[in-house]
């Protein structure tokens, strides 16, 4: 046998030995107690702090989509063609974009 396993036998042979009174020296109502209040108070788990994040950063990127939707929808009401058509762009510069 290993070192641990020497270790865990003399540990145990020692636990048998003890005395077997659990809960002499606890007050009444204590085991219940300490499972109302473990079953009453959910464990926040790891995940709690950036689920705050999250949803703090999915707010402002739906901010950051309506707001790029409003910039963006009065260029859709202009078609490229209408402007060329009129002359109020330079059509050569713009079709190769070389500015």
């Amino acid at each position: 046998m290993n070192e641990f396993d020497q270790q865990w036998h003399k540990l145990t042979a020692l636990a048998r030995q003890a005395p077997g009174d659990p809960g002499a020296g606890l007050p009444p109502g204590f085991a219940t107690r300490v499972a109302a209040r473990a079953a009453g108070s959910p464990v926040a788990g790891p995940w709690f702090a950036l689920e705050r994040f999250a949803l703090r950063g999915f707010i402002a990127a739906a901010v950051c989509g309506v707001a790029a939707a409003a910039y963006g929808l009065p260029s859709l009401s202009t078609e490229p063609i209408d402007l060329y058509a009129t002359g109020t762009a330079d059509t050569v510069a713009d079709l190769l974009d070389l500015s």
